[in-house]
């Protein structure tokens, strides 16, 4: 009886053994979290200058988004952004329809051709795909004007277990997507870097 009791204690102790090391061994899988967008919550500001002391500014509205987390860090994240709603906040009415239309291509003259900003016609929203965020720079693809533009914007991107949030005040240089009214050179000409003011709040 002795013996069988021993046996029993050593297997007891074998199988407990194995349990505990396939425990420690494995891999728990962290939840990836998906964030949408709080479109009411949201805001993008814009900034368009020839000068320091000459400038026009608005806003655009986002029409869509979410971003993914897991362990606090971005996963991915992607954003479309209505350009028919590009307005001016710098200006009283009317001059302030003028110009938003001027820039959505929708009030076109001979000196305003459609295509002479944003051109919302043919190309009404802006995708936005976002990449790694890293050191306070969050790398930002934009897919505008049929064409791509990809530059890291400094933000600071936060979560919590009910939301998350991406803000930050920076510039970006359009000058590679040729658009004709931010191409010209000379006095009076609009700067192809444009500042934005950009607030996103997601819930989970």
């Amino acid at each position: 009886m002795k013996k069988f009791g021993i046996f029993f204690m050593a297997a007891g102790a074998l199988s407990l053994a194995a349990c505990t090391e396939s425990t420690t061994d494995e891999t728990v899988d962290e939840e990836v979290v998906t964030y949408s967008l709080d479109a009411g919550n949201s805001s993008i500001g814009w900034k368009g200058s020839i000068s320091d002391d000459y400038f026009h500014a608005g806003t655009v509205d986002f029409k869509s988004g979410s971003v993914s987390m897991e362990n606090g860090e971005l996963t991915e994240g992607s954003f479309v952004i209505d350009m028919t709603t590009i307005d001016d906040t710098s200006l009283e009415d009317p001059k302030s329809d003028y110009l938003a239309g001027h820039l959505q291509g929708t009030m076109v003259d001979e000196d305003h051709p459609q295509n002479l900003f944003f051109n919302t016609p043919d190309f009404p929203s802006v995708e936005v795909k976002l990449g790694e965020y890293k050191d306070g720079n969050l790398s930002t693809t934009l897919m505008i004007l049929g064409s791509e533009l990809t530059q890291d914007v400094a933000v600071e991107l936060s979560s919590d277990e009910n939301g998350a949030s991406i803000k930050g005040n920076f510039t970006m240089d359009f000058s590679s997507l040729g658009i004709p009214g931010l191409s010209q050179e000379g006095e009076g000409a609009i700067s192809p870097e444009i500042v934005f003011d950009l607030n996103v709040m997601l819930t989970k």
